[in-house]
């Protein structure tokens, strides 16, 4: 036997996975519904989009609307206004810093969490999932910034006075003009826009075409302006995956430019890249919109991943229901297969739950406010 010995070759590591992108959804996995017939008079017509909004939503709870009745010059000016507002230095957008009210408005700067523990609100098993903390991950850097902003109510409104959650006044810049009144106008144009797709959802379910309309007096429907800077494939991937969330209230209506990196999780676990269309709006359905169908429409676990090499903007709007809606299982979503999910829920305290978990305000900390 020789005496030589053969040198082992040293263990080879293997390969990082490749980042797990999604591709592109297709018509059948991601409807788009024409809304043209909504604005006739076509009862027939009407009934056949009611139908296409509910499978949609009962599906994958995602859906792309063209020929809404939203002008696409509003549009093009809240786009406008909020590239107004981002490239502005952020001394000045700090004016409006989202940490300096309890209300949840105003900038919240690139990659900043909740900054004080002033919990807030009730919520009940089975909302907002993914903020259980066994299914919490680890957060990463994630190059994005928010402005938001709500129903703005003078300081003598009776909720203001009475300290109600949620009500009150918006944080605006200094100095920008034409912001202000351009934001609540887009806000003002949205909330008669979610009064028509609320109604769409009722006839969908078999309920009156007015049915929703008791619980969206003084909705707490909000607007935010996202800002997402570009990063490569793989940071950009660990910060959408890292805040993969399902949203929290009625319904959301999105605007999206034309870079794309808005991904929706399907049943099967694949990441679909939802296809940007101009002057569309994506439609999600949020978590409280699923407990008031006794789980029949779908909250999708979705998220942004902009690797596409160019600044992304958004505009969102949070269709969430006046503060004092008490959300039961629907009485055509409950049946003897489907009996009820839940007893009720608060929207209010739900939304107050969410906010005060994820983002900054004043607040004491480690105290845990109840109202």
């Amino acid at each position: 036997m020789s005496d030589v010995q053969t040198a082992m070759a040293a263990p080879v590591a293997p390969p990082m996975p490749a980042p797990k992108l999604g591709r592109w959804a297709n018509a059948n996995e991601l409807p788009v519904i024409d809304f043209a017939p909504m604005s006739g008079t076509n009862e027939e017509a009407k009934e056949r989009v009611a139908r296409e909004v509910h499978d949609a939503c009962r599906d994958i709870g995602f859906l792309t609307i063209v020929n809404h009745p939203v002008p696409p010059q509003k549009i093009a000016e809240i786009f406008r206004q909020s590239k107004r507002f981002f490239a502005l230095p952020l001394e000045a957008k700090m004016k409006a810093y989202m940490g300096n009210s309890n209300l949840f408005r105003g900038y919240l700067p690139m990659d900043q969490p909740g900054q004080k523990k002033a919990f807030r609100g009730k919520a009940i098993e089975g909302f907002q999932p993914h903020l259980d903390p066994t299914r919490m991950k680890a957060r990463k850097p994630h190059m994005n910034e928010a402005f938001q902003a709500s129903i703005e109510l003078p300081a003598d409104d009776p909720d203001v006075l009475a300290g109600k959650p949620l009500h009150g006044h918006n944080l605006w810049p200094e100095n920008l003009s034409g912001f202000k009144e351009a934001v609540l106008d887009y806000h003002t144009t949205m909330t008669q826009f979610a009064a028509l797709l609320a109604s769409v959802f009722a006839r969908g379910l078999k309920l009156p075409p007015d049915y929703f309309a008791q619980f969206y007096k003084k909705p707490l429907i909000q607007v935010r302006l996202l800002h997402y800077l570009p990063q490569d494939q793989q940071a950009a991937l660990e910060g959408g995956d890292s805040r993969a969330h399902q949203d929290a209230g009625g319904f959301t209506m999105l605007q999206q430019d034309d870079v794309g990196g808005l991904e929706i999780k399907s049943k099967s676990g694949e990441w679909l890249i939802v296809p940007p269309v101009e002057n569309s709006f994506v439609v999600n359905i949020g978590d409280s919109m699923r407990m008031w169908t006794n789980n029949r429409f779908a909250s999708t676990l979705h998220r942004v991943v902009n690797h596409y090499g160019r600044e992304r903007y958004s505009v969102g709007i949070f269709a969430n229901p006046d503060y004092d809606t008490v959300i039961r299982p629907l009485p055509t979503c409950v049946d003897a297969e489907h009996p009820p999910t839940f007893d009720q829920m608060l929207s209010g305290e739900a939304l107050l739950f969410l906010y005060s978990r994820v983002w900054p305000s004043l607040g004491e900390p480690e105290k845990e406010s109840t109202y």
